[in-house]
């Protein structure tokens, strides 16, 4: 009997740990480029969220996703499927919200008014996922640090295992240019989640590796003005994606 426990032992050892599960993936993805009001029109927020389904759609089904553009990124569209698809995650899974428009303090911009974080807030708190993600590439997404008088990072209104990856501080705008076709917070976190920040080979992007990856090039892209920021209580190992085999 030892010896068989033995030889069971140096199996795993040879084997490794066990494998991962992602989980599935539940992800609204939400561009604005068009607004109520054509003044405060944008150029490629809608191609960001288009962008980001395209990638997602590799790792998860459509049933699971909402891509809501330009009109059809209203609040009351935005807070609905939010709620429906963060609620049917399991603790295994993970939850995406991303964002790309115009941002302010504690807010976004929706094609037809402002949706507060607090609302987005009390939606995460309620899934039952262990992982929590929100990306958003808006001017001022900084701010979202902040809830109240606390930083996410202490307080509990989101639940745990929430990270935040914003593309500016607080003070600075998020630029988008012609030559990316993408926002630039966005088309490095698009590269980033394809493979290019896994730079332990393993397939797997953690949290850490995705910022260290995504910070340094959009700071030197933007001359220092645009610099991301990354906030939560999560583990910096935390898995946000695996990466897709070719």
């Amino acid at each position: 009997m030892k010896n068989l426990r033995l030889l069971f032992f140096i199996i795993l050892l040879l084997c490794g740990s066990p494998v991962f599960s992602q989980g599935k993936i539940y992800a609204v993805l939400i561009g604005v480029s068009e607004y109520a009001n054509p003044a405060n029109n944008l150029t490629y927020c809608h191609q960001d969220a288009i962008d980001m389904y395209d990638l997602l759609k590799e790792h998860t089904s459509a049933e699971r996703m909402a891509l809501l553009t330009n009109r059809q990124a209203t609040h009351s569209n935005i807070v609905y499927y939010t709620q429906k698809l963060f609620q049917q995650a399991q603790p295994e899974d993970i939850v995406i919200f991303f964002f790309s428009g115009h941002g302010g303090d504690n807010i976004f911009a929706t094609h037809d008014k402002y949706l507060d974080f607090s609302t987005l807030q009390k939606i995460f708190k309620s899934s039952k996922a262990k992982r929590k993600l929100i990306f958003a590439d808006a001017c001022y997404s900084g701010t979202l640090r902040q809830s109240g008088n606390q930083s996410i990072s202490q307080n509990t209104n989101m639940g745990k295992n929430v990270l935040l990856f914003l593309s500016s501080r607080s003070n600075q705008m998020s630029t988008e240019t012609g030559s990316l076709r993408n926002g630039v917070f966005t088309y490095f976190l698009l590269a980033g989640l394809k493979g290019g920040a896994d730079v332990n080979k393993d397939e797997y992007i953690t949290a850490k590796e995705l910022f260290v990856f995504v910070y340094p090039k959009v700071k030197e892209r933007s001359n220092g003005s645009q610099i991301p920021v990354m906030w939560g209580k999560f583990d910096e190992n935390m898995v946000i994606l695996k990466k897709k085999k070719k």
